[in-house]
């Protein structure tokens, strides 16, 4: 089976509206950015609630609350009504948006797809989803079988990622296999 080629999304969530701030509209956010202060550079963004599209909103302030909160207020939205309704609202920006990572730095985004194989070849399955932890995150890879993989993103389990020809390249800890198939071991 041909692998598939693995394509980026066009829209990346940049935080999720949270509740209300005060009655003249201002939202507090959960930024899902690792620099919460790119907020400040945005000028539009596209708000998606329950998987559908509200539209373009403009950013008119942007105030940082804390370190992991951020309070936003939109040009189209003047009241606490208006805010109520875009609760839990996704905001999104276009990938060409996005800010350009340095070398060996990568988006989460950019893995999910990305076959994963060990150092001696053998080819695990793909990322599925990354779940973010305070000490390291963990990639979930998906094996042909059904099998998964809860793959820890250090440096002595990740070996390369390479994004632009779509890999990563690991060394198993010890009975991280265990699951899979003998052979791979």
């Amino acid at each position: 089976m041909e692998p598939q080629p693995v394509m980026p999304p066009e829209e990346v969530t940049v935080g999720v509206i949270l509740k209300p701030h005060g009655r003249r509209g201002t939202v507090k956010v959960r930024p899902t950015t690792d620099d919460p202060q790119r907020y400040h550079q945005l000028d539009r963004v596209a708000l998606y609630a329950r998987g559908e599209a509200l539209g373009k909103f403009r950013l008119q302030r942007v105030e940082m609350a804390s370190p992991k909160m951020v309070l936003v207020k939109f040009a189209e939205c003047d009241s606490g009504e208006a805010a109520e309704r875009l609760r839990g609202a996704e905001i999104k920006i276009t990938r060409a948006e996005c800010l350009p990572t340095g070398e060996n730095q990568f988006y989460h985004f950019d893995l999910i797809g990305l076959p994963v194989q060990t150092e001696a070849g053998a080819t695990l399955g793909k990322i599925v989803e990354v779940i973010e932890h305070p000490g390291n995150d963990v990639w979930v890879v998906h094996g042909e079988a059904g099998n998964e993989l809860l793959l820890p993103a250090i440096s002595s389990v990740i070996k390369e990622v390479n994004v632009a020809r779509k890999y990563v390249v690991i060394t198993p800890l010890p009975g991280l296999l265990d699951d899979f198939p003998h052979d791979l071991k």
